[in-house]
């Protein structure tokens, strides 16, 4: 992936101001082993990760492993809950659980049912954003959370736009381009790389979407090679996604720690 990397690297040096990026790995709770290797490559580059952890799917052990590292490196593993049984209910059109085929008092005894499984197995720990499966709910489903006290929302950043919640959104899919690739002959790795390089510098947090029971191995690899030069760069700021400055009036600007510190 040199020729993907060398892109980055232009693209942050041309960066006029501190360039805020964060990962977000869906579906914690499926496929532990790919899950905590995953975690292993990001912990060895110093690289926080933020986990859309799908309540009905985590089981008790992973809660244990998972709490066990949030609290050996505090803000390096950082859970949040990803919809309740990743279930589609849609019948027609694109996969959602949290879609226009369910009513708002469905959507809210799952969304609670979940939050309260996930505050038994994580405590203070898990953070109040919210990841729908899929990238996508519906349009009742942002007054909703803010209404049960969620802090954010996060989705593709094609997602429709919004103004009850903030939103933290993801901006390049690591396993979609990895397929796209793979049809078109292409370097994985270095279409990646073009893709992020395409996003940094434009004024906004830049968030990449991993999937870890469909990584391998070689996926790790490039992933490590990406963060170690990347995490080097004096314009690169790698930080958990409740760190990254959310535009909101008022204050003018804040993180979503700081939106907790004031709700709290």
């Amino acid at each position: 992936m040199r020729a993907g990397l060398n892109a980055m690297m232009t693209a942050l040096d041309a960066a006029l101001s501190p360039v805020y990026l964060f990962l977000r790995d869906d579906d914690a709770g499926w496929d532990d082993t790919s899950l905590f290797a995953l975690l292993d490559c990001t912990g060895r580059a110093g690289v926080p990760i933020d986990l859309a952890v799908i309540p009905q799917a985590s089981s008790a052990a992973l809660a244990r492993e998972l709490c066990s590292r949030i609290d050996a490196e505090p803000g390096q593993v950082n859970v949040h809950q990803h919809g309740f049984a990743h279930r589609n209910h849609e019948t027609i059109g694109r996969k959602c659980e949290f879609g226009g085929a369910r009513s708002v008092d469905a959507q809210r005894r799952d969304l609670l049912a979940g939050r309260d499984r996930l505050r038994e197995s994580f405590g203070t720990r898990l953070a109040p954003i919210f990841t729908p499966p899929w990238n996508r709910c519906n349009a009742a489903t942002p007054a909703l959370l803010a209404e049960l006290g969620y802090a954010a929302l996060s989705r593709d950043r094609t997602a429709p736009a919004q103004h009850a919640l903030p939103e933290l959104p993801v901006d390049v899919d690591w396993c979609k381009q990895q397929r796209a690739a793979a049809l078109q002959g292409e370097d994985g790795g270095d279409r990646i790389g073009f893709e992020l390089a395409q996003r940094l510098g434009v004024g906004h947090p830049v968030g990449l979407m991993l999937h870890h029971a469909e990584m391998d191995a070689h996926d790790r690899a490039l992933l490590a090679a990406l963060l170690g030069a990347s995490a080097r760069h004096p314009r690169a700021r790698w930080v958990s996604m409740g760190e990254i400055p959310i535009a909101r009036k008022p204050p003018a600007a804040s993180s979503l720690a700081d939106r907790q510190r004031q709700m709290s």
